[in-house]
């Protein structure tokens, strides 16, 4: 039986609720209907496995109990569907509206289910935009307590786009060890600094190899730059994901590995970080709620007094 199948809205209780993001001023991005919070996963640098961080974070999470999205938004070389198994096209309501394909559990949606493999993506800003905002806005989709959002590499158009016209919730940036991937992914951390979007954690993709005969985790970079990166810039390091051999042919076939060696070393490190991202979720949404209370948000003591306590969890 198929993994991936077409889905339909559903009026299910979510866990997981955008608190703030129901305001109306003309200068804040307004919701999306059936989305409760869009996390957005970075890197500065192509390459990094970010989108197979994305597919396996996204399945972890649905394990978790929470309803998730992937919304594949790296337009030019999109590679969701593909790490899904969810490349066999998009299905329409009698609307003409387009539904996201529910591949283990998660809702799918990628340009490249509506491409051929072979075709390349020659788009000025101005559709690319007009793309983007359908995918979001233009799409019947399901109520999802997580939109996971896979970001092209880099600080361009696609990134800016999205960071004016959607609330997003936080980010994740994905890295490697070696000192140039970190120092693009500085540039990362930087422009979500700059536009005030809480960057949850830096990943530090491929830290070491996994030894297929023994297990034993062996380092092929040398270490340090990643956490120095999270401490420079007070991020939280949130730990890094060994290479697994397996990983190219599960991608390649549509299987991702938190599904297919759900009992394995690297599945367990998804799981973490699945649940370290479900903590800063719910800590953006008490955040969120307390701004929404106090009437004076240049109280700095009124800050540290909420802050404090969350800092020591």
């Amino acid at each position: 039986m198929s993994e991936c199948k077409s889905t339909s809205r559903n009026s299910q209780q979510i866990p997981l609720t955008n608190i703030a993001d129901s305001q109306t001023q003309d200068n804040i991005p307004q919701p999306i209907e059936g989305i409760g919070e869009i996390v957005l996963v970075a890197s500065g640098k192509g390459g990094v496995g970010k989108s197979t961080v994305t597919v396996n974070l996204a399945v972890s999470l649905r394990n978790q109990g929470l309803r998730v999205g992937v919304l594949d938004a790296d337009l030019y070389g999109p590679s969701i569907a593909r790490m899904f198994g969810a490349s066999e096209g998009l299905k329409t309501d009698d609307r003409g509206i387009a539904q996201p394909t529910e591949c283990h559990g998660v809702f799918v949606l990628s340009v490249a289910s509506v491409m051929p493999p072979e075709a390349a993506l020659v788009w000025k800003g101005p559709l690319v935009t007009q793309t983007l905002t359908q995918m979001f806005r233009e799409v019947q989709w399901p109520e999802v307590d997580v939109l996971l959002v896979d970001l092209p590499p880099g600080t361009g158009d696609i990134q800016l786009t999205i960071l004016e016209q959607f609330p997003i919730c936080g980010a994740l940036v994905v890295t490697t060890p070696q000192r140039l991937a970190v120092t693009d992914a500085r540039r990362a951390v930087s422009m979500f600094h700059e536009l005030d979007i809480p960057v949850f954690g830096l990943i530090e993709n491929m830290d070491g190899y996994l030894c297929p005969c023994c297990g034993e985790h062996q380092q092929l970079f040398p270490s340090g730059a990643a956490k120095q990166l999270a401490s420079d810039r007070s991020v939280a390091y949130l730990g890094g994901i060994a290479i697994d051999p397996d990983a190219q042919a599960l991608a390649d076939s549509g299987q991702p590995m938190v599904t297919a060696q759900a009992g394995g070393v690297t599945a367990s490190r998804f799981n973490e970080l699945a649940d370290q991202l479900t903590s800063a979720v719910l800590k953006e949404q008490k955040y969120r709620a307390f701004q929404a209370r106090e009437s004076d948000h240049s109280n700095d003591t009124s800050h540290t007094d909420f802050w404090e306590p969350l800092l020591d969890e």
